[in-house]
């Protein structure tokens, strides 16, 4: 039984993260959590001028958040859904990426998904700070995140974006196979080199990728670097029509660059696809 926590403010992204999660997972038994959080903005915080009014406040916007999620457990009904599915919901006061924090420390989820924000304007996605904030606090879960119009129809082919400099771990590498295997996807490592030739730790980290993907197909795929890494990767998406797009978050080196700045705020500006982001299990 997988664990599934979804977040929600109530929008259109949203709801639409979690009609995916739904199709995603059709097949397989899922406890649903959808999480709905608030807390006073700004303005409500400078006129109030008392803990009883601040009381009030919370009071008020908590029974409005358990009234909004008590409606989308009646929309989840008029959907198509497994009898294999459960369906929860969570409402807490605070900030959303310390609400993650916490729950995830307290439970085990397999995965979380967040919807992102269209701009019709420009056609790209917007990541906001919530889904920022996530992604730079101490999260231990992976974070699906959802362009707000993607639809679910089917995964055939997971991209994976890695240079083969550091030490895979099974934990890293499992949520990647679990979306292949449930959807008999393909994954297709991409190596964005420098050299052409692998040094000695890559062929080493390139054996043992292997050896975890075995249970599922996948091959290798290069893009030379270039002045504009992204760039190249999102050629690579388009160009093979790539359904997700999965990274391992680092620290300190390429991987931080390409998975915490420039591929959330850059590719993601770009993608039409959902993006799996995971926690290194080791930093």
């Amino acid at each position: 039984m997988k664990k599934v926590l979804v977040t929600t403010d109530f929008s259109k992204k949203a709801w639409n993260a979690l009609v995916y999660a739904i199709k995603l997972y059709k097949n397989i038994p899922c406890e649903f959590y959808i999480l709905n959080t608030y807390d006073l903005n700004a303005a409500q915080l400078v006129t109030t001028v008392s803990s009883q009014r601040v009381g009030h406040f919370y009071s008020s916007i908590k029974i409005t958040s358990q009234e909004r999620l008590k409606t989308i457990l009646k929309d989840i009904k008029d959907l198509s859904t497994s009898k294999n599915h459960t369906f929860q919901t969570v409402s807490k006061p605070g900030i959303l990426a310390n609400v993650l924090e916490q729950m995830t420390a307290q439970s085990k989820f397999d995965i979380i998904l967040m919807g992102s924000k269209l701009i019709t304007s420009s056609k790209q996605f917007f990541i906001g700070s919530n889904i920022n904030k996530a992604l730079e606090s101490e999260f231990n879960c992976p974070i699906l995140i959802i362009p707000e119009d993607a639809n679910f129809n089917g995964i055939k082919d997971i991209a994976f974006a890695t240079n083969f400099e550091r030490i895979y771990y099974k934990s890293e590498i499992k949520p990647i196979i679990d979306l292949a295997k449930i959807n008999n996807a393909t994954v297709k490592m991409i190596r964005v080199y420098d050299q052409s030739k692998l040094n000695t730790v890559q062929h080493y980290n390139t054996t043992a990728l292997e050896s975890f993907f075995k249970s599922v197909n996948f091959n290798f795929h290069v893009i030379q670097k270039s002045s504009n890494v992204e760039n190249g990767i999102q050629s690579f998406i388009e160009n093979l029509e790539i359904n997700i797009l999965a990274m391992i978050t680092y620290k300190h080196n390429f991987m931080e660059r390409l998975t915490r700045e420039a591929v959330i705020k850059k590719i993601t500006s770009h993608a039409k696809i959902p993006i799996l982001v995971i926690p290194a299990d080791h930093i």
